[in-house]
């Protein structure tokens, strides 16, 4: 998509249509919150915890002691915010500030206790996996939901996180100078890589790099997220940027229904009992978003048309008291078409891109979670995960018709380049932990059947006027490269069949948790065995601070796109060996500091050599280190604050005669500043201000009338040194207010969510106009997210 595409694209979610008149309302019916407790080691029911509930408006606190099941139910509640403090000897005491009652609805709420490593330790919301990284960070579904420039996405919410760069109002992220699909995404524990719209494969390179625009999830289906920055146990492997393991939210013990419209489309959901047994419950998210209208009514005609659909189903059947059964559907489309008319209303006709995307993707997952004798738990997933995608990019010709024809009589060459993209993954996975005399242990299999069908044509020879200056070219003097049929037609059809296992054993003793492990797999896409040791400790010698280290191997697969491009491309897994060292000092019981130092070498990289041929090969080398630094806490009851500063060192080594450069995708500095301020149970207010150094820049030099005497004028781009300087850095200020109210029945919550609230300019994305000789940069604007949604329960 064009720069025009990303900005307005953006704009049609903030044209929520909020027609819904608030008007005459009774008194707010009361509300329920059903709590469950269980120890996190176990996964048992944790009978006799004493769970503290404390209205935030009135101060008045009532405790109550969970029975057999580990359950409360808390009926007749005022509608607003609730402390919940959670105790029990032998355990962390839990404390979770902001609890939400909505009216008519009955609410439920998990929390896991953990073992502390000291007694007095008070752990806000909920203790981390065993198998996280010990900076990681979890987010629960009210943070995601109403997170300042989160807009209606999950994904947005991510934004302030350590190490984390999002530099846009779109889904996609950095993680420690990575790229943003070096980030390994799991949803309910399945592996899913198409959590994000419109991952453009052709096009600019800022799209095709850019790593997508919206996640498929509509808000409120995620119940929680879990952020690992680097350093996260053997039961992982994949990719090695980073680590998110997103939570579907299971359903509510009473019924509710969603409404959500907008001037694209509609979203619809439901939330409550399966029917199935007493205690199954049900949700069901569906969206259909037909971007197209909605640009022709805001007279944005040269963006083309984007259309997405999603629905999520997952369903929790208990068996039995130790068996669970969770069934995950997911099913997503998206098209996006652009065409001759919407390049006659590009300004300049700078984008003459003629584009077709169509992608269906799938994900159906089954679960049985199984409690084994006193302290065992046994977890198998089966799944079946496909996508179909098939990407089409063609080119107008404006400029070779008379001034003032209209766009019937542009000449164009359409589909000149058509790739698909078929994949389907069959897998089985099987995790045990059980408690032994020294702590935890865990171990697991995992195997994946892999099928795949890639292919990509050329109909006929295509100039392209930016490029490499190592791009293959017949003669020097040539100032474009051309792309044939003979070297661009590939196709990859493989089966593949691969194996994991891992153990993780937890020594506990004192005051120190050591965590060490190792992954085994055999990767038959590549013909690999590999090994990768893990190593994570913990030590907290007082209740004020704690000191954590990580060490490992992380492995890296190429990427399908690459294999394909041409038969010679035989890669390898890149190989990533991290380590780091950090504290956490907690200053009171409001504030704490963490701060995290990382080193992190790069071997074995996959490197594009030719785009001429599409040719890559893993000669690449590189390091990454930097510091991470979170200070977060509460001001006072309902104002809290958070600030982040992260510095970034990543440069790699192409083998290309031009030594370690900066990597793509580095930023040496991302600070953040937040503040959140629940005013009310019906008003919030958040700002957020960010700042971010600019990327990597090229070196490059403009040709101008490349093809000659006689024919089209045409200017050419070509990069003669990568990473030698740095654009400008720039800095963006997001508010948001939420306001969430119940008038009879229905429960109503509004946002406006403001991101780049000053119209600061981003330096990152710049096309290159071809017809012109310049760079086209990205033109920057507030825009404003406003969403209404109307819930109803019984």
């Amino acid at each position: 998509m064009s720069r025009h595409a990303r900005r307005t694209l953006s704009l049609a979610l903030s044209a929520q249509l909020i027609g819904f008149s608030l008007f005459a309302h009774a008194a707010e019916a009361p509300g329920a919150l059903t709590i469950i407790v269980r120890d996190q080691t176990t996964d048992r029911p944790l009978p006799n915890a004493t769970v503290t509930l404390t209205e935030r408006d009135t101060d008045t606190a009532r405790s109550l002691e969970t029975d057999a099941q580990g359950r409360i139910v808390v009926d007749r509640l005022d509608p607003g915010l609730y402390a919940v403090n959670i105790a029990k000897a032998g355990f962390a005491t839990i404390y979770e500030p902001s609890v939400r009652v909505i009216t008519r609805k009955n609410s439920q709420v998990e929390f896991d206790l953990g073992v502390p490593l000291l007694d007095e330790v008070v752990v806000q919301a909920r203790p981390l996996d065993a198998l996280s990284s010990p900076s990681s960070t979890w987010l629960d579904r009210d943070a995601l939901r109403d997170a300042v420039g989160g807009g209606a996405d999950p994904l947005l919410s991510l934004d302030g996180l350590p190490g984390l760069a999002s530099a846009s109002e779109f889904a996609s992220f950095s993680v420690r100078g990575r790229g943003p699909r070096d980030n390994l995404v799991f949803v309910d524990e399945f592996p899913f890589d198409k959590a994000v719209h419109f991952d453009a494969t052709l096009g600019e390179d800022e799209d095709v790099g850019g790593g997508g625009r919206f996640s498929i999830f509509a808000p409120d289906v995620i119940s929680g997220a879990e952020f690992s920055p680097g350093g996260w146990g053997p039961a992982y492997g994949g990719r090695a940027a980073s680590l998110l393991k997103l939570e579907v939210a299971g359903g509510n013990p009473s019924p509710s229904a969603s409404l959500r419209y907008d001037l694209a489309g509609f979203e619809v959901g439901y939330d409550g009992p399966a029917g199935i047994t007493k205690d199954a419950t049900l949700l069901v998210s569906a969206r259909r978003l037909d971007f197209g209208s909605l640009f022709e009514t805001i007279e944005e005609l040269d963006i083309g048309n984007p259309v997405l659909r999603d629905v999520i189903v997952k369903s929790v059947v208990p068996i039995s008291p130790s068996n669970t059964l969770e069934v995950l559907l997911i099913d997503t489309n998206e098209t996006y078409t652009r065409d001759v008319t919407h390049v006659f209303e590009s300004p300049n006709f700078e984008d003459a891109a003629l584009l077709d995307f169509r992608q269906d993707s799938d994900l159906y997952g089954v679960t049985l979670r199984s409690l084994i004798g006193e302290n065992a738990t046994w977890t198998n997933r089966v799944y079946r995960r496909a996508s179909d995608k098939i990407s089409s990019e063609g080119e107008a010709f404006p400029d070779l018709a008379p001034p003032g024809s209209p766009a019937s009589d542009f000449p164009v060459r359409e589909d000149i380049i058509t790739v698909t993209e078929d994949e389907t993954e069959i897998g089985w996975h099987s995790d045990f932990a059980t408690v032994n005399r020294w702590g935890t242990f865990s171990a697991g299999v995992q195997a994946t059947r892999i099928e795949l069908d890639y292919g990509t044509v050329l109909d006929g020879d295509w100039i392209r006027y930016v490029y490499d200056s190592d791009d293959f070219r017949p003669d020097p003097d040539q100032r474009y490269i051309v792309l044939t049929p003979e070297n661009i037609d590939s196709t990859l059809s493989r089966t593949a069949t691969n194996y994991a296992g891992y153990v993780d054993q937890a020594f506990k003793f004192g005051a120190w948790d050591i965590r060490t492990g190792v992954r085994l797999e055999r990767d038959d896409l590549t013909d690999e065995s590999l090994v990768s040791p893990r190593l994570r400790a913990n030590w907290q010698p007082g209740k004020r601070v704690r000191y954590f280290a990580t060490a490992g191997l992380f492995h890296q697969s190429p990427r399908f796109l690459d294999l394909a491009a041409n038969a010679a491309n035989t890669l390898e897994n890149e190989k990533i060996t991290h380590a780091s060292v950090g504290l956490e000092y907690f200053i009171n019981d409001r504030w704490s500091v963490l701060a995290e130092a990382y080193n992190q070498n790069l071997d074995n990289l996959v490197v594009d050599q030719d785009r001429v041929s599409g040719t890559f090969a893993n000669i690449g080398d590189g390091t990454s280190r930097g510091v991470d630094v979170v200070l977060k806490g509460t001001i006072r009851e309902g104002l809290y604050a958070s600030a982040t500063y992260s510095y970034n060192d990543a440069e790699i080594d192409r083998k290309d005669g031009r030594g370690a450069v900066a990597d793509e995708f580095s930023r040496e500095h991302v600070a953040t500043l937040g503040v959140t301020w629940e005013i009310t149970d019906r008003w919030k207010v958040a700002a957020r201000y960010k700042y971010l150094s600019g990327r990597p820049e090229d070196a490059y030099l403009i040709h101008e009338d490349v093809l000659g005497p006689g024919q089209p004028l045409r200017y050419s781009r070509e990069t003669v040194e990568r990473g030698i300087g740095r654009r400008d850095g720039y800095g963006v200020l997001n508010a948001r207010v939420d306001y969430r109210r119940a008038f009879g029945p229905i429960d109503v919550t509004a946002f406006l969510d403001v991101i780049n609230l000053t119209s600061a300019s981003s330096t990152d994305d710049t096309e290159f106009d071809y017809r012109r000789g310049v760079n086209v940069e990205d033109e920057s604007e507030a825009e404003p997210l406003i969403g209404l949604r109307l819930d109803y329960a019984w």
